[in-house]
């Protein structure tokens, strides 16, 4: 009976321990593949992309119309961006990366699960980030290039035309850190900064920028200017410092530099020399610039009327403009400068004369010309018009 009894319990222990090493195997196992779907995701992530796509956040409309496969339909009040790409239309919403043809038909759809996502476009590439994490990416219209993971958090980025890709991210050690990566992906540069950067603009050749940082002098608010050679640690030049909140830092092929800061611009030489600087009049509401050509956007709330004024590579005769309707957003492209108001998107040259007038509905925000059209960006459509000079 004692005999028994013990092979009773030799046989209980033989199942307990088979049972606890089933246990750790199967845990092992789901360890193991969340390792290696994690390591993978690369590869896998885009397959899930159909899945996703049967209910998508922007559709096409039924082709019937004169203008193909627009309006395109934004559902559900999503925040989205939009920016050329190597002659289509690139869209970025909370989930997808999108390509259009300029005739509407969906080239591509890609999932990139970025909370935050930011879209920049320099020719050929997009580069997609996440704005306070650390993943970004590179696109192309037929694949993705390349992914990237920085190690602080993505506080914005930029791409050149030839590729290079400059990311600025947080540091515990300093203010901001900057990592510029080549066109395959490999880091070229980096540099601890002590001040926080702004915004930076590539040079032309791709080998180097010039970057606004953030600068106080007795509880001011400055901006200084450098420009860095990717080549180099050393500095090319630095500006004196200039008392504005820099917005957006523009190279001109000249070597000169625009910075549009939010009280004022400024005009700077291959140098780093202040050629001119403009105050503004009243309230920014928008700004670009292209080829040393700058055309901002004014309100005035006394007043409550929005104006024009156009600065060509120096601010002693500057071009104003003013509107009777609220003008929302301007471009400059093709040498002239594109003001899209409640009713009409106007053309005007350099020298203050209006080119073109093409009526547009008010619903919408926001617009940019590729090729022989203007994509009208609005709350819940993108729609398409046709150019006409």
């Amino acid at each position: 009976m004692a005999e028994r009894t013990q092979d009773i319990v030799v046989l209980r222990r033989r199942r307990n321990r088979r049972r606890r090493l089933y246990k750790t195997l199967l845990f092992l196992t789901v360890v193991i593949v969340a390792v290696g779907l994690y390591v993978k995701r690369d590869v896998w992530f885009p397959k899930l992309e159909g899945i996703g796509s049967r209910y998508q956040a922007i559709r096409q409309s039924d082709g019937n119309s004169a203008q193909g496969n627009f309006p395109l339909l934004i559902s559900g009040g999503i925040d989205y961006e939009t920016a050329e790409l190597d002659g289509n239309l690139a869209l970025l919403s909370d989930a997808y990366f999108y390509i259009y043809s300029l005739d509407g038909e969906q080239r591509e759809i890609r999932q990139h699960a970025y909370a935050g996502a930011r879209m920049e476009t320099a020719g050929k590439r997009a580069l997609v980030y996440e704005s306070g994490g650390n993943r970004f990416r590179v696109e192309s219209v037929y694949k993705t290039v390349y992914t990237g993971e920085t190690e602080g958090q993505i506080v914005f980025a930029r791409i050149s035309r030839t590729g290079e890709v400059a990311v600025v991210t947080t540091s515990d050690h300093c203010a901001c850190v900057l990592t510029v990566y080549d066109a395959s992906g490999a880091s070229i540069y980096t540099r601890n900064c002590v001040d926080r950067i702004m915004d930076l603009d590539f040079s032309a050749d791709g080998d180097g920028c010039t970057a606004a940082m953030l600068t106080a002098e007795g509880g001011q608010i400055m901006s200084t200017l450098y420009s860095f050679s990717f080549a180099s640690k050393s500095d090319r030049w630095k500006t004196e410092p200039i008392d504005t909140l820099c917005i957006s830092v523009y190279n001109t092929n000249d070597g000169g530099v625009f910075l549009m800061g939010d009280t004022k611009c400024a005009y700077f030489d291959a140098s780093g020399a202040m050629t001119g600087s403009y105050t503004y009049p009243a309230t920014l509401v928008d700004g670009d610039c292209a080829d040393g050509k700058a055309a901002l956007l004014f309100e005035n709330d006394t007043r409550r009327q929005t104006s024009l004024v156009m600065l060509k590579r120096s601010v002693n005769e500057p071009q104003e403009i003013e509107f009777e309707t609220t003008a929302k957003s301007v471009r400059v492209q093709n040498g002239d400068a594109y003001v899209l108001t409640r009713s009409n998107i106007l053309s005007y040259s350099f020298g203050g004369k209006n080119e073109t007038t093409t009526e547009v509905a008010d619903s919408y925000e926001s617009f940019r010309q590729i090729d022989d059209y203007y994509f009208l960006f609005g709350y819940d459509t993108i729609d398409r018009i046709n150019y006409e000079e």
